[in-house]
């Protein structure tokens, strides 16, 4: 990919006008102008006609990240400049074996009493990379020898012994824990502009803590809201969360009772790279307004798309471009998403039961995500010794046959959003799409989403997360 002098200027600038708290706002559609700013003038107006004909036809699939999209992407880098990465060997453009899951962290936010322990194992060879396709869920043993670093804590033994005692044979070993009273110590509050055009002001931990919009409640579960003055003349305050925890491949579990539902409001927990789409972007809980289905996207640099056998139990999302194209550039961020029928995965179905536990594998087979609802969670994970390979297909699966998981998603971080309107919420009030009976325009009786958002702070009471963990797991096969 090549980037003219002039789109690194203007990229530049944007950033500091951003770090300001000044919007910047890069001209034509997804803010792909600068990108592509040696392109001839009238080339460039033709696009741009192009372009907004296309925009003034609804998407209802994938209307997703809006014009300023990439600076976001970009300042989870910029942002996070003392996330250092410790790397076991430099990767090639090809999927051979890697370290499952390689962090970043020298110190251990929130534990008391912690120590680093390095364990270096060795396994054969058995499987091969046409084997993970028929056997999705499967474990597969890389040739090698696999180093890994993990956290001992006080606080994780005693999670530790409160689990059964019976014994898995499970390839993943636990890296670290994000829960109870320092759950909040693992995150950077991100308080910059909503690259998605929401009518939220993202505040930073002093204000969040101070205002109540974050807090640990009486059962030790992280609680995450949205201001719900009743009325207001701007933007509604609320919180985004950037994990310190810099990652390349492993398996991450997210334990969630609630998740912030209603008109308006668009929640998701996804991971990011370091220069998107450069690093790719993982969405793993994602949806808007009154949705009853989860959608799982990935978002790449231009080169990886999805085969026709993907095995899963969701099917592909339709939208204005071909969807096994993940690219984002190509696909005006449209990616690769998948949507399950399983309405206790998302919103209101989600919280009537209590909630429940994804997971995201993330290996040289490919990604893979699984949700299990409060009734239905394995043993082997409440055991933390987690075996996907008995877990059955995914929601969700991503094959790396035509895609590289370690060439195009790398370097992630863990986010939670919880925008209101903007883009996606926004863009779609007079569709109803996802299971929706009505659209949000009819069910609130408001034409704009902002309106709606402004004079209704009552009606945000259960846009909030409520999380019992984020845990990290580490592959202890793959070098």
């Amino acid at each position: 990919m090549v980037h003219s002098t002039t789109a690194l200027t203007l990229f530049t600038a944007a950033a500091l006008l951003s770090s300001t708290g000044v919007t910047a706002h890069l001209p034509g559609r997804d803010g792909l102008a600068a990108r592509h700013a040696h392109v001839p003038a009238h080339k460039k107006a033709a696009s741009a006609v192009a372009d907004a004909a296309r925009s003034l036809i609804p998407d209802l699939e994938k209307i997703r990240r809006g014009a300023d999209d990439i600076l976001a992407r970009s300042s989870v880098a910029s942002g996070s400049k003392q996330k250092t990465k410790r790397r076991v060997k430099k990767r090639k453009n090809t999927c051979v074996p890697q370290v499952g899951f390689n962090v970043t962290n020298p110190t251990s936010p929130g534990s008391s009493s912690s120590a680093w322990a390095t364990s270096t194992a060795t396994a054969t060879a058995t499987a091969t990379q046409s084997d993970s396709q028929s056997k999705i869920g499967n474990e597969h043993i890389a040739t090698g020898s696999a180093t890994s670093t993990a956290w001992s804590s006080a606080s994780s033994a005693a999670q530790s012994s409160s689990v059964p005692n019976q014994q898995y044979n499970s390839l993943w070993n636990l890296e670290e824990t994000w829960s109870g009273n320092s759950f909040f110590d693992h995150w950077d509050f991100w308080n910059h502009n909503d690259p998605t055009h929401g009518v939220v002001n993202y505040v930073d931990a002093g204000t969040a803590w101070n205002e109540g919009l974050v807090s640990i409640n009486d059962k030790g579960n992280a609680i995450m809201k949205v201001d719900t003055t009743q009325w207001i003349s701007g933007n509604r305050k609320s919180v985004r969360l950037h994990g310190k925890l810099v990652f390349t491949g492993g398996l991450v579990l997210m334990d969630a009772v609630h998740m912030p539902v209603g008109c308006a409001t668009w929640p998701a927990w996804w991971q990011n790279g370091p220069n998107w789409p450069i690093g790719g972007e993982i969405d793993i809980l994602e949806g808007v307004n009154n949705f009853k289905i989860n959608q799982v996207s990935v978002h790449t640099d231009n080169g990886c798309t999805m085969p026709d056998n993907q095995k899963h139990t969701g099917y592909l999302t339709t939208g204005n471009f071909d969807n096994r194209n993940c690219a984002s550039y190509a696909t005006s961020n449209q990616g690769c998403g998948v949507r399950d029928a399983d309405q206790t995965a998302y919103g209101d179905g989600f919280n009537n039961i209590g909630g429940g536990v994804y997971a995201m594998k993330w290996d040289k087979y490919g990604i893979n995500v699984w949700w299990f609802n409060r009734n239905n969670i394995p043993a082997d994970i409440t055991a933390e010794q987690p075996m996907p390979d008995q877990w059955g297909l995914p929601m969700a699966n991503f094959p790396s046959t035509q895609c590289d998981p370690y060439k195009y998603f790398y370097d992630n971080i863990n986010i939670f959003t919880s925008t209101l309107c903007g883009d996606w919420a926004g863009g779609i009030w007079n569709y109803a799409d996802a299971g929706e009976t009505e659209t949000c325009a009819q069910k609130t009786g408001y034409a704009s989403c902002e309106d709606y958002v402004r004079n209704n702070g009552d009606k945000f009471q259960n846009a909030y997360w409520e999380v019992a963990y984020v845990k990290y797991f580490n592959s202890t096969t793959e070098l």
